[in-house]
């Protein structure tokens, strides 16, 4: 199927203005505005290894998130940060907050995503590659956690989003580790884990630098 793109030369400013209008509030990017700096900032993120620089550097373009979300038809990405979908209750039971709900489109139509973040030094499988890790395992109970909100409480979330748009999501994707520095085994149980389903899909980093450098190759000439 033939990759849709944004080529800069038809794209207007009154274009980028009406597209970031679509979902009000939202942070918005596109291929055309993802820009060499962007991509800087977030390599730096990456080296750095905090989760709060790497969530500014996605804030400031989360179009970089296209490049890890299933299907993506390169139309844009649209990202609420921090939104809470679930407060805190009386009882001490935590609140819900996802690190992303991002909208995506494709030819198909429009798609809601979880994202959740975790440390880029860190992978999902454990070192011997036959099970998952502490920071993987802590990672599925959180995520299965949103999804079970969303699906059981829509009106719910809305209200506490202020997202009154928002449709249960396609899935979550959780973002950790390096698919460079996995061993073969830890490749291995992560894809295993990915065939039980496909409600929380699992990247890597380094899968969001690949993919904006194949697209943006003038960066680098």
């Amino acid at each position: 199927m033939a990759r849709f793109e944004i080529k800069p030369a038809r794209w207007t400013e009154e274009d980028e203005r009406r597209a970031a209008a679509e979902f009000p509030g939202s942070c918005y990017g596109n291929i055309n505005n993802l820009n060499k700096d962007h991509f800087r900032d977030f390599q730096m993120a990456l080296e750095d290894g905090n989760e709060e620089s790497i969530h500014r550097a996605i804030e400031a373009n989360p179009y970089l998130l296209q490049y890890v979300i299933p299907e993506s038809g390169h139309h844009g990405t649209w990202a609420y940060p921090k939104r809470t979908i679930r407060t805190s209750s009386v009882d001490g039971r935590p609140g819900l907050i996802p690190d992303f709900l991002v909208a995506n489109r494709n030819s198909l139509g429009l798609y809601w995503w979880i994202v959740e973040l975790k440390r880029p030094d860190v992978q999902f499988s454990n070192a011997r590659g036959d099970g998952y890790s502490t920071d993987g395992h802590k990672a599925i109970a959180q995520c299965a956690g949103y999804y079970a909100h969303f699906l059981n409480y829509i009106e719910t979330v809305r209200s506490n989003t202020g997202l009154t748009h928002l449709a249960s999501p396609k899935g979550i994707i959780l973002v950790i580790g390096n698919s460079q520095t996995e061993t073969e085994a830890q490749q291995r149980c992560r894809a295993e884990f990915e065939g039980l389903g496909d409600k929380v899909r699992v990247a890597t980093y380094d899968r969001i630098l690949q993919g904006a450098t194949r697209d943006r190759k003038d960066w680098f000439v």
